[in-house]
């Protein structure tokens, strides 16, 4: 949780907005594997996910960890997908405060999720100061976040161990809320302002 901590501290602190936390998160002992039954997509690993949730008729958007990322990942790696994140985080809001809260159409296979993925994020450019942090993102967004090591390590320390895994199929990684919870909502005044910057 070390690492996590740390790399939560460091996205605040490369955010070019003053004022912006890092949403609500957690780690979850499972770990959630998209399976594909084409022949292109194979398995995909949610290392992490943004969910918007519906709680006492307001919504919270939180942060959800699996513990394999936090146990086997570089803490470079730690820092850009928590990065990637907050960039998720970014867009609902967004979305949410526009009241643009259309449903989105799920992915066919894991390899296209990986490129829905990224356009459902935020462009780092707009969010991050840090140019080091923007480029990783880039060239991570590219890769779609992909990781051969962390993979295996996932693999033959967790899947192979029989730990909890979750196979969910594609496009059954969705969350849903009300529109009268979007309408109830405040959003944080650091985060609005950043917003309110975004075109």
């Amino acid at each position: 949780m070390k690492n996590v901590e740390e790399g939560v501290a460091f996205v605040e602190s490369s955010i070019a907005q003053p004022g912006v936390r890092y949403p609500p998160y957690f780690v979850e002992p499972l770990l959630r594997v998209v399976e594909s039954r084409d022949n292109i997509g194979g398995l995909g690993v949610l290392y992490a996910r943004t969910i918007p949730v519906d709680v006492n008729g307001h919504v919270s958007v939180l942060v959800e960890l699996s513990a394999p990322l936090v146990l086997y990942s570089t803490k470079s790696l730690l820092k850009t997908i928590l990065a990637h994140e907050l960039l998720h985080y970014v867009e609902l809001v967004k979305r949410f405060s526009r009241m643009d809260v259309v449903s989105q159409i799920t992915s066919s296979s894991v390899f296209e999720e990986g490129f829905e993925d990224a356009s459902r994020a935020i462009d780092p450019l707009l969010i991050y100061k840090n140019k080091r942090l923007i480029a990783l993102l880039k060239k991570r967004e590219i890769q779609g976040f992909t990781d051969d090591k962390l993979n295996e390590k996932c693999r033959t320390k967790w899947i192979e161990k029989g730990l909890p895994t979750a196979m969910l199929p594609v496009g059954r990684n969705q969350a849903s809320v009300s529109v009268e919870s979007v309408i109830r909502t405040k959003f944080d005044a650091g985060l609005m302002e950043l917003i309110s910057k975004l075109p």
